[in-house]
């Protein structure tokens, strides 16, 4: 009875994981297709996505600040009591309590000036004053119908110049930093996408290797029954057909890692099975090393990090030297005025008002605070250019050494794949003549070693290649292919 319910069990158990596997839909994809869904759900394309909107904020927010801006304040009201000297008729003071209420109230548009780094102020605005005494109450009316007020520094740091030089630069630098992150994600793919293949290509083979371990076992079984061979080679079948279960084994566990490593870089929730479909031949370019470093130069967000980098050094120079120096400011007002017990008549007869001021700031003496400063400032020009110098050569040789790499990859592939023909070809032919007894075990297991490691090394520079060529890319953003450049 037991026996019976153990092979029911075993059956609907079976059944259940055939329907549980039949479920696994299967997704076709070419190599551009996979790098064109990684492109739009990889999470560094987000987050690099998130980062250029970010910086368009800024950008957006900066630029705002030149903008005009309207402010209102008030008080309302605003009460005191204390003890103030007060004139008397023949001038002498006397201190008395003075209770008082008052109300303001002024409405301003401020314009900062982004060409000489001043401030115009265009306001209006209204004073009362109530004197709350004992004997008598006293209320008069200040009025400003209109003023202006500017504010100009003449030897200041004027920080609205150098914002309109930087800002755009930054803003370029985070749509560059985008595209770049999208060349990085097909590079990625491309690697994801050739384990995938690799590995069914392997198991594949594996599978292929163990038929025919199987049918020469077989073979060498029935030779050895009739004495024709010796019990060694008949272990040394044994032994392949052991080591081709092994191979099988690891590509079986290959797939299932490489494909859940897709799956997840693609964004990709339930279970699938992917059919790779690989590019037929690969591209036929050549690559001029002048071209790749120029296209590099104009479309890699390196070269515009070091124009800024130099600028805001520029700026950071200059603001020492204008803070630290001389410093002079003039400031005027002008505008309408009146003052009266009422209301009304503070806006009639209204009478001008004029104020023109400069400020002059001359440092005698710091202690050299200053000029360590300006040192400091200049140290780190000297340093930026030092860095950016270096930096340059060390991309300008890494992209002439993947210029080459990519010539000699290119190179390898040509004959790896021949040499794959070639030993596919020869072990064919071997396997045939030792079917008829024409060779030993030995030769037919090395030319089987020869066709695996043949095998192996062609999908090895398949995956090189395409590696290559988007490694290329992402260099310098620039389609060698088409002939165009990545940046839009």
């Amino acid at each position: 009875m037991n026996y019976r319910l153990y092979i029911v069990l075993f059956f609907l158990l079976n059944v259940l994981s055939n329907s549980i596997f039949a479920q696994e839909k299967t997704i076709t994809l070419r190599l551009d297709e996979v790098i064109k869904r990684a492109q739009q759900n990889a999470p560094e394309v987000r987050i690099a996505k998130a980062q250029r909107d970010r910086s368009r904020m800024t950008y957006n927010d900066q630029l705002l600040a030149l903008k005009p801006t309207l402010a209102l304040s008030a008080r309302l009201p605003d009460y005191s009591s204390r003890i103030e000297p007060t004139t008397q008729e023949d001038g002498t003071l006397v201190f008395r309590r003075a209770p008082r209420l008052s109300s303001n109230f002024d409405a301003v548009i401020t314009q900062n000036i982004a060409l000489t780094g001043g401030e115009i102020r265009v306001g209006t605005g209204l004073y009362q004053l109530l004197n709350l005494k004992a004997d008598t109450s006293a209320s008069s009316f200040t009025s400003n119908p209109i003023y202006i007020d500017i504010t100009q520094p003449i030897f200041g740091f004027n920080r609205f110049k150098w914002n309109k030089k930087i800002l755009p630069m930054v803003l370029e630098e985070a749509e560059r930093e985008y595209t770049e992150q999208l060349a990085d994600v097909a590079q990625q793919a491309v690697t994801f996408f050739f384990d995938l293949y690799i590995a069914q290509l392997n198991l594949d083979a594996a599978g292929r290797d163990k038929a025919n371990a199987d049918e020469l076992y077989e073979l060498a079984q029935n030779r050895f029954s009739v004495g024709k061979i010796a019990e060694a080679d008949v272990l040394q079948m044994e032994l392949g057909v052991m080591q081709a279960e092994t191979r099988q084994a690891s590509a079986e566990l290959n797939i299932q890692r490489s494909s859940n490593d897709l799956r997840y870089f693609l964004g990709i929730d339930e279970m699938v099975n992917f059919d790779l479909i690989v590019p037929e031949g690969v591209p036929e370019y050549l690559i001029n090393s002048e071209l790749a470093l120029e296209q590099a130069r104009l479309n890699r967000k390196f070269t515009l990090t070091q124009d800024r980098q130099r600028i805001e050094s520029d700026r950071d120079i200059e603001q020492v030297k204008k803070e630290n120096g001389v410093s002079l400011s003039i400031g005027a007002n002008v505008g309408l005025s009146q003052q009266d017990e009422t209301l009304p008549r503070s806006y009639s007869s209204l009478e001008r008002q004029e104020r023109v001021g400069i400020g002059l700031n001359v440092p005698i003496y710091d202690w050299g605070k200053a000029k360590s400063k300006r040192q400091m400032v200049e140290a780190d020009r000297e340093l930026l250019e030092f860095t950016i110098e270096q930096e340059n050569i060390n991309f300008e040789r890494n992209i002439l050494l993947k210029i080459r790499q990519f010539d000699i990859i290119r190179g390898q592939l040509a004959i790896a794949e021949r040499t794959n023909e070639v030993a596919a070809k020869r072990y064919d032919i071997t396997k045939k003549r030792y079917t008829v007894g024409k060779v030993d075990v030995t030769e037919l297991n090395v030319a089987l070693n020869e066709q695996i490691s043949a095998r192996q090394n062609y999908t090895q520079a398949l995956r090189d290649f395409w590696a290559a060529h988007y490694e290329l890319r992402r260099l310098t953003l620039y389609d060698f292919e088409n002939g165009t450049s990545l940046v839009k």
